[in-house]
């Protein structure tokens, strides 16, 4: 990782540095996105504006493939929600290093706080060297915005790629095996916090406890579960400071 920056700038940039290898895993997934949409009739402009508004990837993904199934409003909705519950954790991970800055400021973070952006992020946040800094001198939530914004940039364009050109990619590339491997690599990252792990493992436990349920069910109650596990860690621990 980068090391601190003094500008504004510096950050920004610093943040796009270190997100930029993480769109190795980005591109491929926003192409799937991208060919997956249109394969579930939803026309390309509809496609695209929602990769900017929603910007969420898995969610965009499980939304056309269940579009794709002819399932109805109410089962999309409860999926998606369900499984965008994790950015909660993601937020009160991020809330005391953000809690200073102006609302707009706020807003805009909240907007590009992906499982990307969060793991280099709170991982800058973390640096032990910088706990010290004044709020007022702080300008880590610069490096926060380029991360994000790296991530933002890379979805849109593979989004794009994967319209405008998903129908010439060879079935032989198999590019949905960037899916997992984006998540694993962030797992790795993300297992350094206490919340992370607990959150992890309590999710592997509830995942093969549940295995049998149908309908893919629980996939559903260990990701509840790990959020949960994670979300009583981030509160306990803020209580033991």
């Amino acid at each position: 990782m980068a090391r601190i920056g003094t500008t504004a700038r510096g950050e920004f940039l610093a943040g796009c540095r270190d997100e930029a290898p993480l769109l190795l895993g980005v591109a491929p997934f926003g192409m799937i996105y991208g060919i997956a949409a249109l394969a579930a009739g939803v026309p390309a402009w509809l496609a695209q504006l929602a990769s900017a508004v929603v910007f969420a990837g898995a969610a965009q993904l499980v939304i056309v493939q269940m579009l794709a199934a002819g399932a109805g409003f109410v089962p999309i909705a409860l999926t998606s929600g369900l499984l965008n519950l994790r950015h909660v954790l993601y937020s009160a991970s991020m809330a005391e290093y953000v809690r200073h800055l102006p609302r707009r400021w706020r807003l805009l973070l909240a907007y590009v706080l992906t499982d990307e952006a969060y793991a280099v992020a709170v991982l800058r946040y973390q640096r032990r060297e910088d706990d010290k800094r004044a709020p007022a001198h702080d300008l880590r939530h610069w490096y926060f915005l380029g991360a994000g914004f790296t991530l933002w940039a890379g979805w849109q364009l593979s989004t794009a790629a994967g319209l405008l050109f998903g129908a010439t990619i060879p079935a032989e590339w198999e590019l949905d095996f960037a899916v997992p491997l984006t998540f694993i690599a962030l797992l790795t990252l993300l297992l350094r916090e206490r919340a992370g792990q607990a959150a992890a493992l309590t999710a592997a436990l509830g995942a093969l406890a549940f295995a049998a349920l149908p309908y893919k069910l629980g996939l559903v109650a260990a990701i509840v579960l790990g959020l949960a596990a994670g979300a009583w860690t981030v509160r306990r621990l803020e209580r033991a400071r």
